[in-house]
């Protein structure tokens, strides 16, 4: 099979920690080329992963449009925070790359809608790191849960430590809470119909709880709770279907509970993943090969392609709108 040329745009610590290592693990994958505007950094991946001198940019805050025309990947990853990299995300898809990005689609809806719209009008494949959807523990224990019937009900939890203001360009929401919504979208399957939520500023100006219950039209009830004012952090996932129930993290495992057993039965992130490596049983190589894949393949759709994150990104304005609504004391 003709290696893929993969271009990098991002050489930060999130890049490095799992999608370099995730995309250069695929054997019909080549990192033909990066970009950075800090030189340690460009040097230091661009060692790690063999690239050419000649295929190392960074000279200027353009230097990445220069790459691309020279090199004319089949693909871009565009590692970086979305306040940074919009404008980048936008260039790539108006001039027709294939784009893999990180979370959140935008800071804000429209810019997902922008960037949905983009890739839509020029034919491009785009993806963004949503890696909870494609985690193998998860994948597995909803695929047994499945074998009883449809998700009933589930429930995302995600707390962390992290009671200050926050006063990044973007907010919680789109920061974290975005996975939250995501991977309760794809656990309960068909589409949001009713949305109810509730939000606090616990001893801060920005909000830092969110919780909804959210109907899908299949019948499935999902339940979202997120707060930064907890006391440990944690990411897990509750999936019930009749007879049955999983519990999992994860980044660690989860449990298969059968008619009223409640023992069950324990499934570790790392066995389910075949793999010990960070990047492999979190599910970031599982979207990098499928990124891969609908690149090759145009009539598959990316597991978190950006037509299914926009929907994401509606639900994470919707949750917010309400709470502002409630807020003022509008009423319905």
């Amino acid at each position: 099979m003709k290696q893929f040329k993969l271009a990098f745009i991002g050489a930060g610590n999130r890049a490095n920690q799992v999608h370099y290592p995730a995309f250069a693990d695929l054997p019909d994958v080549s990192i033909a080329a990066v970009c950075d505007i800090d030189p340690s950094r460009l040097k230091d991946t661009a060692d790690r992963y063999g690239v050419a001198p000649e295929a190392r940019y960074g000279d200027s805050v353009y230097a990445y449009r220069d790459m691309l025309r020279d090199i004319k990947p089949d693909g871009v990853a565009a590692i970086g925070n979305p306040e940074e990299m919009i404008n980048i995300w936008r260039w790539c898809l108006e001039n027709g790359f294939n784009l893999y990005i990180e979370k959140p689609m935008g800071l804000s809806l429209h810019q997902a809608q922008v960037l949905e719209a983009l890739a839509r009008r020029n034919g491009c494949v785009a993806a963004v790191a949503l890696q909870r959807r494609a985690t193998p523990v998860v994948m597995k224990l909803r695929d047994e849960c499945m074998k009883r019937g449809p998700i009933t009900h589930a429930m995302v939890r995600f707390y962390k430590c992290a009671p200050s203001d926050f006063l990044e360009s973007r907010d919680h929401m789109m920061d974290d809470c975005v996975h939250s919504i995501d991977t309760l979208r794809w656990v309960c399957g068909g589409e949001a119909v009713r949305v109810s939520s509730v939000t606090r500023r616990v001893n801060t100006v920005d909000i830092n709880y969110i919780s909804a219950t959210i109907e899908f039209n299949n019948g499935a009830l999902g339940y979202l709770i997120n707060s930064w004012t907890s006391g440990r952090r944690v990411f897990d996932i509750e999936m019930h279907a009749p007879g049955v129930c999983a519990e999992a993290e994860h980044e660690t495992g989860g449990t298969l509970f059968v008619d009223g057993d409640t023992k069950g039965v324990c499934y570790s992130a790392a066995d389910c993943a075949g793999d010990e490596r960070f990047e492999v049983y979190t599910g970031v190589k599982n979207l990098a090969r499928d990124f891969i894949d609908c690149c090759r393949d145009r009539t598959r759709t990316p597991i978190a392609g950006f037509a299914s994150t926009l929907k994401t990104m509606e639900l994470a304005e919707t949750i917010l709108a309400q709470s502002i609504l409630r807020e003022k004391g509008f009423k319905e």
